[in-house]
């Protein structure tokens, strides 16, 4: 079986998109290749070679080359520096929309050439978020993480909507198979895409073994980057969009902090900005929190075990997730978790964690008292948050990846 896997959306994407197959496709590298055969493609003018991502460039061995596919990167003259001045802009726009067609036609035709040479007597095809293709006698299998753009769609551009918009049409008329990250995101996928169920396969993504309980001086170094100890801070880790909810989070925080301003942790939030940010920060000084919240943005991976191993718990009150990575991280490093009592993540952390209603803000400031209060829950779901991380793993994830692939080929 040759399988191909397209990591193009790599040089792209973010968050969990890029976590669940940057990790899936470095656990299929280190698998035994002699009998099968795998090939990493990327179709280069999705991203130019302008974005610096060394981590994916390397994503290759011996047994398993990284090729990369030219062809025509879609041009336009608004992109120009010389034609944003006033009276160009108007021009370059209407240069833009009387050639957006025809080329659009000749870069679609050239790259299904220049896939059809690359994927010559492949068998398989991982397609990935931004390049969709089909050829005869080729099988194509596309991963759908979540159902946001279409659940939340006031949530996301117009950009990424018309990105998933294609993918969801490609996945329902062209894919021969569809591996969903959760039962969860498979029950949304069959009820709004309207796919049969058999169609689908669950892959449930997995945790990084650098995720572990850490020795507390190693941890003490790490949070002192940010004026942190441990055990003083409520952790939340995530990209700063309106879905995961920040602002009723921040609101709950508030109803304890007003009651116990000198006993209330510091609430550290972890992440990139993402889009339609500026409103958790708005409630942040509305509420005079300031000094209370902490921005620590996005944080290397080496430092993220013992900014988790450091918190007192761990509140995640997401509006939707298609898995949701960072509950997994925290209670691979044994920390008390907090999260929403749907999609995904009842499923994710079982009974090992204090489910929310994420709608409700007082419900959401009752779970973080009483997780100050009662410091044997938080060895209890400490202990729970261990035994539960170690059902999911890479090593499976890869091995049920290749399960969907082999059942295509026999």
């Amino acid at each position: 079986m040759k399988i191909a896997f397209d990591i193009t959306d790599l040089y792209v994407s973010q968050a969990g998109v890029f976590f669940y197959r940057f990790n899936l496709i470095k656990t299929l590298l280190q698998r035994d290749w002699s009998q099968d055969e795998l090939f990493l493609l990327d179709y280069h003018p999705i991203h130019g070679g302008w974005l610096d991502r060394p981590q994916v460039d390397n994503l290759q061995t011996l047994q398993v080359p990284l090729h990369h596919v030219q062809g025509l990167r879609h041009r336009k003259m608004t992109r120009l520096s010389f034609m944003r001045f006033p009276g160009l802009k108007q021009a370059a726009h209407g240069i833009d929309a009387m050639l957006m067609k025809p080329w659009g036609q000749w870069a679609e035709n050239v790259k299904n050439r220049q896939l059809a040479a690359a994927l010559k007597e492949t068998d398989v095809l991982m397609a990935s978020e931004v390049v969709q293709y089909v050829q005869p006698g080729l099988k194509t299998i596309v991963t759908i993480y979540d159902m946001t753009t279409f659940l939340f769609p006031e949530y996301h551009t117009k950009e990424t909507l018309a990105i998933q918009e294609e993918k969801y049409r490609f996945a329902q008329e062209k894919a021969d198979a569809i591996i969903a990250i959760s039962e969860s995101a498979k029950e949304d996928i069959v009820n709004h895409l309207d796919i049969e169920p058999e169609r689908i396969h669950v892959v449930y993504a997995g945790v990084t073994p650098n995720f572990k309980p850490l020795p507390i001086d190693e941890v003490t170094v790490t949070v002192a980057k940010w004026n942190l100890k441990p055990n003083e801070y409520i952790l939340h880790v995530g990209t700063i969009e309106p879905r995961k909810n920040l602002v009723r989070l921040i609101k709950a925080y508030y109803e304890v902090w007003r009651k116990r301003p000198l006993s209330t942790p510091k609430l550290v939030l972890a992440g990139a900005t993402g889009w339609f940010y500026k409103d958790v920060f708005s409630v942040i000084k509305e509420l005079g929190l300031i000094d209370d919240v902490i921005f620590a943005g996005r944080v290397d991976d080496a430092d993220l075990p013992a900014l988790y191993n450091g918190a007192l718990f761990f509140v995640y009150p997401s509006l939707y997730e298609g898995f949701g990575i960072p509950p997994l991280e925290a209670m691979t490093c044994g920390i008390p978790v907090i999260t929403s009592n749907v999609s995904s993540l009842p499923e994710v952390v079982g009974e090992a964690s204090i489910l929310i209603d994420p709608q409700d803000t007082t419900e959401l400031a009752e779970a973080i008292n009483q997780l100050l209060d009662d410091g044997t829950k938080r060895k209890e779901l400490s202990v729970a948050s261990l035994a539960r991380a170690k059902l999911f793993s890479w090593e499976k994830a890869a091995r049920e990846t290749l399960a969907v692939a082999s059942e295509l080929t026999s």
